[in-house]
C-alpha cells in the first residue's frame, strides 16, 4: 500500500517542482547569454555593475523559487491530511506512518534534487559572472581553490562532494519533516491554524539556528584564537579546514536529530491528537 501512496503522491506533486526546476534553468541560460555579450569595464578598479545586479537578482529569485516549493509541500501536507480531504484519506487502509513516509519521500526527493540543482546554477553563473564583472581571475582562482582544498575544507574534494551530496540529501529530509511538524502542530489551535503552523514553523526555524550556533561557538573560538598560526604560503589559518569540518558535521548532526524529533512530533499528533477542519 506503500508504494501506491507514493505513486499516487508523485502523480500530485510534479508539476510545480518541475516548472521550477525548468525555470531554474531557463533562467540559468539567459544569465549565461548575458554574461557572454558584457563586456569588461573600462576601469580595471571598478565592477560590471550591470554583471553584479544580475547576479544579486538571479540569486534572490532561486531563493524565492526554493521557498515557494517548501510552502507548496506543507500547504498540500495541511490540505491533504488536516482539512475535508483529511476525513477521505484517514479512512484509507493504512497507518499514520505510511501517511507521512509517502509523503515525505516524494517530497524529500523534490527538495534534494531542487537543492542539487540551484547549487549547480549558482556555480555557474559565479563562473561566468565574475570574470564578467572583472573581478577575479576563475582559472586562476580553480587552481588555488583545487591547491589549498584540504586547508579550506579540512578534507579532499572527492570526499567533500559525497558528504556534501549527502548533507543536503539529510537536510532535504529534515527541512520537509520541519514543516510538517509545524503543520501538525498548528492544527491543534481551534482557530488561526495557518497563522499557528506558520508561527511554529519559524520557531523551529530560530530554535534550530540559536542551538546550532551555540554548538559552532566553540570551533569559531578556536579559530579565532589560531589566527597567528597561518600557513604563509596560503594565508589561510591552520585550524580553518578543521573548523569547516566541525560545522559540517555539526550541520549533519544537528539534520539528524531535528528530523527525528519532527517526525515523532508529526507521527504523534496525527495518531492521539487528530483535529480535522
Amino acid at each position: 500500500m506503500l508504494s501506491r501512496l507514493i505513486r499516487h503522491e508523485w502523480k500530485e506533486t510534479w508539476r510545480i517542482p518541475v516548472i521550477s526546476f525548468i525555470v531554474i534553468l531557463f533562467l540559468t541560460l539567459v544569465c549565461f547569454i548575458c554574461f557572454r555579450q558584457m563586456e569588461p569595464p573600462a576601469d580595471e578598479d571598478s565592477i560590471n555593475a550591470g554583471a553584479f545586479v544580475i547576479m544579486m537578482l538571479y540569486c534572490l529569485i532561486i531563493s524565492c523559487i526554493s521557498m515557494v516549493v517548501t510552502i507548496y509541500i506543507a500547504i498540500r501536507f495541511y490540505r491533504n491530511l488536516y482539512t475535508d480531504e483529511g476525513y477521505l484519506m484517514h479512512t484509507l487502509p493504512v497507518t499514520p506512518r505510511q501517511l507521512i513516509l509517502a509523503k515525505l519521500l516524494v517530497a524529500a526527493l523534490w527538495v534534494f534534487v531542487l537543492s542539487m540543482l540551484a547549487l549547480w546554477a549558482i556555480c555557474c553563473i559565479m563562473l561566468f559572472g565574475l570574470p564578467a564583472m572583472d573581478l577575479v581571475d576563475m582559472p586562476v582562482v580553480i587552481s588555488s581553490l583545487m591547491e589549498y582544498f584540504p586547508q579550506i575544507f579540512g578534507m579532499g574534494p572527492v570526499a567533500f562532494l559525497l558528504f556534501y551530496v549527502v548533507l543536503s540529501l539529510v537536510s532535504a529530509f529534515s527541512n520537509v519533516l520541519i514543516a510538517y511538524a509545524a503543520v501538525s502542530l498548528g492544527q491543534l489551535f481551534t482557530k488561526h491554524k495557518v497563522m499557528a503552523s506558520v508561527l511554529c514553523y519559524i520557531g523551529f526555524t530560530m530554535l534550530i539556528q540559536t542551538i546550532s550556533t551555540l554548538l559552532m561557538t566553540p570551533s569559531l573560538t578556536r579559530l579565532v584564537l589560531s589566527q597567528d598560526m597561518v600557513n604563509t604560503a596560503s594565508g589561510i589559518p591552520a585550524y580553518f579546514g578543521a573548523y569547516m569540518r566541525e560545522i559540517l558535521f555539526i550541520s549533519m548532526a544537528g539534520s539528524v536529530i531535528s528530523a527525528v524529533i519532527s517526525y515523532i512530533l508529526t507521527e504523534y499528533v496525527m495518531r492521539r491528537q487528530l483535529n480535522l477542519d
